[in-house]
């Protein structure tokens, strides 16, 4: 479930996708001990890698040349996880609620959520490369195509764990923090008013919607092959309870303000490369 969190950099391009990541666990838990069972650790720094990445690509959109090493650095400092992990924590931690940590604890303390942790991790970073990224696009796409079980059991967690509208609206709200960047950067020669951002931005929700739902399909499709039948539909039932949710809310306040920030930054970023090209 965090993991599915992480495919913020969608959110500017495609659109954000998120982390969905029994029996006893700690005594007390808290947010701080739940964050070390769900690596959120590792998970940014795959967060980063992806920025990085991202970052060539806009280059290559936007400006008139090749990402130079000043590009670069400044892109990696944008991502750089302890940039943005104290953030995530503080937001994560104040939303989490507080009877649901034992049971959130417990979940991942045992032997299948330690595994579907390490799955997500796993998955992931072998989605870094674009390769592996569009096989799994098309086994996902050619799985529900037949209507495979298992692609409809992945859909049928993404709705229960709630991931999807959470998903399209962060996304969304990415979108609109990395052009209000552009536009107070003075990246534009010619005026856009707030009005002209959002309907730029709302306009695309069904092609977000479209793409979250497709890489955020293929990446669980990847991550829980593994899985039994039967595991999953454990993991499907602890995702889909109240505290499963509770979770997923919790998660999902602590990354929108990441991704906006970043955003926001990626876009002044952005805005003032562009600026001193039109010099």
């Amino acid at each position: 479930m965090v993991l599915a969190f992480a495919a913020w950099w969608r959110g500017i391009r495609r659109s954000l996708a998120v982390l969905i990541v029994l029996l006893a666990g700690p005594a007390q838990a808290d947010p701080a001990h739940i964050l070390g069972l769900l690596q959120t650790d590792q998970l940014f720094e795959i967060l980063q890698q992806e920025g990085e990445a991202y970052g060539e690509e806009l280059a290559a959109e936007l400006f008139e040349a090749p990402p130079d090493t000043m590009w670069r650095a400044e892109i990696s400092m944008i991502n750089a996880p302890d940039r943005l992990r104290a953030l995530f924590e503080e937001r994560f931690s104040a939303a989490l609620g507080a009877q649901s940590q034992d049971g959130i604890a417990a979940f991942y303390s045992a032997d299948l959520g330690r595994r579907i942790v390490t799955l997500e991790l796993e998955a992931r970073r072998a989605m870094l490369d674009d390769a592996v990224e569009d096989v799994a696009l098309a086994a996902f796409d050619a799985a529900l195509g037949q209507d495979d079980p298992r692609a409809l059991a992945i859909l049928e967690l993404m709705q229960a764990a709630d991931l999807i509208e959470p998903n399209v609206t962060g996304g969304l709200n990415a979108n609109l923090a990395f052009y209000r960047a552009l536009v107070e950067g003075g990246a534009f020669p010619y005026e856009i008013t707030e009005q002209d951002m959002l309907a730029d931005v709302w306009a695309q929700e069904e092609q977000v919607r479209e793409e979250m739902l497709s890489w955020l399909g293929s990446y669980l499709f990847l991550a829980y092959a593994p899985l039994s039948d039967a595991e999953l539909a454990a993991y499907h039932d602890f995702a889909a309870s109240p505290v499963g949710r509770d979770l997923t809310g919790a998660l999902f306040a602590g990354f929108d303000p990441v991704f906006e920030r970043v955003s926001r930054d990626l876009g002044m970023a952005a805005a003032r490369r562009m600026r001193a090209q039109q010099l």
